[in-house]
């Protein structure tokens, strides 16, 4: 073998060698690029989320009922005693309205408007009373009743005159017959606090 010869073979030795050489450290580096791209992926799944993508879930975790937190329902209240007390105040108010209602429309009936106009032109009356008689207050109590479908009028309330003396004026009447029958006065007086009685239906 020649020096040429000898030549062209370490040539082609180097080559070889430096080809290997070559191929080893690629897949060297291939394996090392592999465990780093798994090495980031497993740290990325093990950390917690970004502050805006955790605020987020916490967000939607507290809308969404389905992932809310389970706890006791609270115990609906017991209204049985506010109840009650609107139904007694309820009554109440309705009675005393009612009652109300009744003595004005006993106040401005004609059988005891009437009988104030008549005591209040007796000459007895006039003389004791004065001449301006009339109620006691702008809304007097009308004691009694009146029933025109029964046919009797029983009715009492207090009066005075300009003189300032009190009385208490008393009808009583009741209808003969039907509907269309005659009334007849029975009582129509005014009762004085020294007991005296004035007579006003003559």
């Amino acid at each position: 073998m020649n020096s040429k010869s000898s030549t062209l073979l370490l040539s082609e030795l180097s080559l070889a060698l430096a080809r290997t050489r070559a191929t080893t450290r690629g897949i060297a580096l291939g394996r090392n690029y592999s465990s780093q791209i798994g090495a980031t992926a497993a740290a990325t799944a093990a950390s917690p989320l970004p502050n805006a993508l955790q605020q987020k879930w916490e967000s939607a975790h507290a809308k969404n009922p389905a992932f809310a937190v389970e706890r006791d329902l609270p115990t609906p209240k017991n209204r049985k005693r506010e109840i009650g007390l609107f139904m007694v105040f309820a009554t109440i108010t309705w009675g005393a309205g009612s009652i109300i209602a009744f003595n004005y429309q006993r106040m401005t009936s004609t059988p005891v408007t009437a009988a104030l106009f008549t005591a209040r032109h007796n000459d007895e009356v006039r003389e004791v009373l004065g001449s301006q008689l009339n109620f006691t207050s702008s809304f007097p109590w009308i004691s009694g009743d009146i029933s025109h479908l029964k046919g009797f009028v029983e009715v009492e309330f207090d009066v005075v005159g300009d003189k300032g003396l009190p009385g208490r004026l008393v009808l009583k009447s009741r209808r003969t017959g039907k509907q269309n029958g005659e009334w007849k006065t029975t009582e129509f007086y005014i009762a004085m606090a020294d007991g005296r009685k004035i007579d006003c239906g003559e």
